[in-house]
């Protein structure tokens, strides 16, 4: 048996408004103590700036041309990381063994053999005196993988410590929404489309506001379905092959000339239904669902996705699990797997060839 390791994780997810910190104890395995979690806001001026950059990267030689820039805001971004471990490890009097840091997606094109993460795990050790785990995706890519979804095997053991013994969902609805499909010792993922990231682009483009709070904005609007089943069979089935996506994978163009309201509720509406159709064309009716990531604070989003399944819908937080935190605890428990040499990605999560480890080490000296 292994033994339990302290380790923070830190996630910074494609929304870009900030880092989630969390700290754990574990073996790598079933044994998960949850120690505690903190969220850093970016200030607008990081913020913005990392939004307009990635507005304008697409392909590798598009940072080759821009990285003069990528370098300032790698280093910017690396800073804060450093002040929210620190600040988490202060306030819980917490000496981590490991770090798992993801850094900030800029790109994930798996079909080009390239996941980019912007973060500088070198300075990131330097500046806490800590070993450093990243590039958690980078072997599984190179072993046939997509590099996505990274979180399934912390959801299986997290739902062996809730004790839940059923068959579950795990939905996660982030930027991008991802499910697990955990039932006794086997445990299968995909992403299954866009979750936050078509209504924050479109909403930050327009409002100059970060989200549509509660889904507010979208509660107003009026569906036009022959809009939404064209885009449907244009977008979503013909992409439903994929296995991982970015967020430059979906558009909010077909939502162009549409009152606010109306494409904030088109937006809502669509991603519903991606969501809910990549759901029932596997899952039985009978497996509720847990849902966890900032999508699920949108109501409107979840009257939506509860409006087209027969799936009971939980939210982890009533298991006393917070939601939002989920991620960076799960970068926690995977870079302690890291270090263990023990497998993160496996051929029913990321279509892996092989069940592969991943996350390269970063001694601090």
């Amino acid at each position: 048996m292994d033994k339990n390791i302290n380790a923070l994780g830190l996630m910074s997810g494609t929304s870009m408004d900030g880092i989630d910190a969390s700290i754990i104890i574990s073996d790598g395995e079933k044994n998960i103590d949850i120690i505690g979690n903190l969220y850093l806001k970016y200030d607008s001026e990081l913020k913005n700036s990392l939004y307009d950059f990635c507005q304008k990267i697409n392909s590798l030689q598009d940072l080759e041309n821009n990285k003069s820039e990528y370098n300032k805001l790698e280093r910017k971004i690396t800073i804060k990381h450093s002040e929210i471990a620190s600040k988490i490890c202060k306030k819980f009097s917490f000496n981590p063994n490991i770090i798992g840091f993801h850094g900030q997606t800029i790109l994930h094109k798996p079909e080009e053999k390239y996941s980019i993460q912007m973060g500088n795990a070198n300075l990131l050790s330097q500046l806490l005196k800590k070993n450093i785990i990243y590039q958690f995706r980078k072997n599984d890519i190179k072993n046939g993988g997509q590099g996505a979804p990274l979180t399934p095997i912390y959801h299986h053991y997290l739902k062996k410590k809730l004790n839940i013994s059923k068959p579950i969902i795990f939905l996660n609805i982030g930027g991008i929404a991802n499910l697990t499909f955990s039932k006794s010792d086997t445990f299968l993922a995909y992403d299954v489309g866009p979750g936050n990231c078509l209504m924050d682009n479109y909403i930050k483009k327009t409002k100059k506001i970060d989200y549509d709070n509660n889904g507010e904005i979208a509660s107003l609007g009026k569906i036009d379905n022959s809009l939404i089943n064209s885009i449907l069979d244009h977008q979503f089935y013909n992409s439903k092959k994929k296995h991982s996506y970015d967020i430059k994978d979906f558009d909010i163009n077909f939502v162009k000339g549409l009152s606010i309201q109306d494409a904030m509720a088109n937006l809502n509406y669509f991603t519903a239904k991606t969501i809910s159709e990549n759901i029932k064309n596997f899952i039985k009716d009978e497996y509720f669902i847990i849902l966890c990531g900032g999508g699920r604070k949108n109501s409107k989003l979840v009257s939506n996705i509860k409006s087209f399944l027969k799936n009971k819908i939980i939210n982890i937080d009533d298991y006393g699990v917070d939601g939002d935190f989920i991620e960076s605890q799960a970068f926690a428990y995977l870079a302690i797997r890291s270090l263990l040499k023990k497998n993160i990605t496996f051929p029913l999560t990321t279509n892996v060839r092989k069940a592969s480890t991943g996350g390269e080490l970063i001694r601090f000296i």
